[in-house]
């Protein structure tokens, strides 16, 4: 299967937080700029730190542009990085390809060290035609790095800051990124064309990046991207197109991107993207979705909803306010996902979430999707889905999940593995996209035989 990457990939320059290194650059920083808080974008060492100790402190994660190549290169030289494949569409390219398919990357800025991390499988389009990401550097002869600076955390590391010391609430990471080329969303010419001319072969298209586009340039940069999506829908109605969302600058990025979405078929989100989602929706949040099979499922006699229902109600009203196929949300403890019947069966779509959960488990514990997974069901994901299935799903014998239907809507729960000592916290929830996206495109190609 030939299947659209696009439009991110990036090196990314990896930390994991040590209390020497941190606290001798956070004492070369002014202590009475530094707060705890997630700040818009980095425009100094402060800025960095600031937001660095919000998302230990909170245990979550975020992605926040920084604002000039000085401070990026003050920030690469103050730690002793190692470097990885980064960027979503280039880590579930890398997936795809390991599991058989036919990846079609945008690969820009595309330079021999970058190209080294990609697996020979992945095709890069080259004056009409897929060529090995290696043979490919080699004809462009590009020579410009992007960077993408991601420092790791686990729960319980102890941080110091002006306030004093913090400890992390969870395993997370937050990235500080320079990158004028993935920012602007950029595509070049043999991409372009190949997708076009080739279009009517391509089974799929999974699409990430419009997170990163700054927020004075969003209005120019979305709708040439989104007119590309479109016309792919167009010449080709079968392909099968997922966003991700990721986590934007500002909520009025977020809410002019999800106007835009019109011609995918799914999108995809963290729990914290969720909430940017449903918030720039407030009655989607607040008021009861009217499908029966949802009322049916969330019902409780408890006088407050359990968190992974709230998460279910909130993805439902998103689906049907934006009329698309599916919305699905990866989180720490489960996947789950909201959609209409009929493209995918509710117990294909199950297992396609367990492949996902299962893939992002692997390379947490192991470094590779393709390890083996950790035996022990993460204890919230497990209790979500019993709860799930005392409530009226069914189990159906298939892996952990569980699932309810009924009016044409299809609501699953896959709770997620846990890996105790996770050698990686960056790229789960793109490698458990991927792997789940692809056993999806498996099935719907199945029933169209």
């Amino acid at each position: 299967m030939k299947i659209i990457c696009a439009y991110p990939v990036n090196l990314d320059a990896l930390y994991d937080l040590g209390e020497e290194r941190i606290s001798r650059f956070i004492q070369s920083a002014d202590p009475s700029m530094i707060k705890s808080e997630l700040k818009g974008s980095i425009r100094s060492r402060e800025d960095l730190i600031s937001s660095l100790l919000y998302c230990i402190q909170q245990g979550s994660g975020a992605e926040i542009l920084v604002e000039s190549l000085q401070l990026a290169e003050e920030i690469e030289a103050s730690f002793p990085w190692s470097f990885r494949l980064g960027g979503n569409a280039g880590i579930m390219a890398n997936l795809l390809a390991e599991l058989g398919a036919r990846p079609i990357l945008n690969s820009p800025a595309l330079e021999p060290r970058l190209a080294a991390l990609l697996h020979p499988g992945v095709g890069i389009p080259v004056s009409g035609r897929l060529m090995e990401p290696s043979l490919a550097a080699e004809r462009l002869g590009l020579s410009s790095e992007v960077l993408h600076f991601v420092f790791q955390f686990k729960e319980s590391d102890r941080i110091p800051s002006p306030q004093g010391p913090i400890s992390a609430a969870k395993d997370n990471r937050f990235i500080a990124t320079y990158d004028p080329v993935n920012t602007r969303m950029v595509s070049n010419q043999d991409f372009d064309a190949y997708c076009r001319d080739f279009i009517q072969e391509i089974d799929g298209a999974i699409l990430s990046g419009f997170h990163l586009v700054p927020l004075d340039r969003y209005r120019e940069i979305f709708p040439p991207r989104i007119e590309q999506i479109r016309s792919w829908k167009e010449a080709n109605p079968n392909i099968y197109i997922h966003v991700e969302m990721g986590s934007f600058q500002s909520p009025g990025i977020a809410r002019h991107f999800l106007r835009l979405l019109e011609k995918a078929d799914s999108l995809g989100l963290n729990e914290d993207e969720l909430e940017t989602a449903t918030a720039e929706y407030s009655a989607i949040g607040s008021s009861p979705v009217s499908s029966t099979v949802l009322s049916t499922v969330l019902s409780t006699a408890r006088p407050k909803m359990s968190q992974w229902q709230e998460r279910v109600q909130k993805a439902a009203g998103l689906r049907e306010h934006l009329g698309i196929f599916r919305v699905s949300v990866h989180t720490r403890d489960y996947i789950l996902s909201i959609m209409e019947e009929g493209k995918i069966t509710a117990k294909e779509e199950l297992l396609s979430l367990q492949k996902g959960a299962d893939a992002a488990a692997a390379l947490a514990a192991t470094g590779s999707a393709k390890g083996m997974p950790p035996n022990e069901v993460n204890p919230r994901g497990l209790e979500a889905q019993r709860e799930f299935c005392r409530l009226g799903a069914e189990a159906a014998g298939v892996g952990r999940g569980a699932f309810h239907k009924r009016d044409g809507l299809v609501v699953s729960l896959m709770p997620s593995l846990l890996a105790r000592e996770p050698r990686i916290t960056v790229g789960l929830g793109d490698t458990a996209t991927a792997a789940t996206f692809y056993q999806e495109l498996q099935a719907i190609k199945r029933d169209r035989i």
